[in-house]
């Protein structure tokens, strides 16, 4: 697993659609998205479309999750965007990996990004 946190201006939808200065995604679609419009069967999560909601270290995460362990974690509140990229043969093992990668998130760097804000620079 690797996690990259990504700098504030790096993604579209962090920025309600708009990227290099240009609205590319309508903001309206991004902020439509992240509304929960149903619930997993397994695991009751919320699903927008395209992303599950979820709340970690206290904040409302927004999370797209892709084959094998791929996850963009986005988390408006504190301007932050974060990548984990995994291994792209997906076995039994993935549903531990998946609690690692969550918990890398939450303990390790939302928790630590709320804790010392910007001071504006």
């Amino acid at each position: 697993m690797s996690c990259f946190v990504c700098p504030i201006g790096s993604t579209t939808y962090l920025h309600h659609g708009i990227a290099n200065g240009r609205q590319v995604v309508p903001a309206a679609w991004v902020d439509a998205s992240w509304l929960p419009r149903t619930r997993s069967p397994r695991n009751d999560r919320p699903y927008g479309y395209g992303w599950w909601i979820e709340d970690l270290a206290g904040h409302r995460t927004c999370y797209a999750w892709g084959f094998g362990g791929q996850y963009i974690f986005v988390v408006p509140d504190l301007e932050l965007v974060v990548v984990a990229t995994s291994s792209a043969s997906a076995g039994e093992d993935r549903r531990g990996h998946r609690s690692a990668v969550f918990d890398v998130v939450e303990r390790l760097i939302i928790e630590l990004v709320a804790s010392h804000p910007s001071s504006g620079n």
